[in-house]
């Protein structure tokens, strides 16, 4: 094989793999009608540490989960249903920033992703009430 049969090879590859990896870490249709998934035995579900609201911005912070690969954080403006997925990563930190309107309240959970894409069930909804006025 000649060094163009190489590059082609490695970029099918390349893609394949980057779509292996968006397809396991996208969010299948059942979790996106609120139905948790299912918690493989011995994988905790996240805790919230803080989530606080300041102008424009949530910050939010929770516990590592021993053997989380990666961490899927959801966000709703209502407490019992639709809410989506705003952020994923191995961080146990963010800041919220999207669409954001002072005065709102918003409402957030989590997930861990385990080495095998398991999935831990949600955390505790988190409340964050946006101080100021509406507009």
């Amino acid at each position: 094989m000649g060094k163009r049969g190489y590059v082609v090879l490695g970029l099918i590859l390349t893609l394949a793999s980057v779509f292996l990896v968006e397809k396991a870490l996208t969010p299948q249709p059942a979790m996106l009608k609120g139905i948790p998934p299912v918690e493989p035995e011995g994988f905790l579900s996240p805790e919230w540490v803080a989530a606080d609201g300041n102008g424009a911005r949530v910050f939010l912070h929770w516990r590592s989960v021993p053997g989380a690969l990666a961490y899927t954080l959801w966000r709703s403006g209502d407490p019992d249903r639709g809410y989506r997925v705003i952020h994923m990563s191995s961080d146990t930190t963010y800041t919220d920033r999207n669409g954001l309107i002072s005065g709102e309240h918003y409402f957030y959970q989590l997930t861990a992703t385990d080495s095998e894409f398991g999935e831990s069930g949600f955390s505790e909804t988190k409340c964050v009430e946006l101080a100021g006025s509406r507009n």
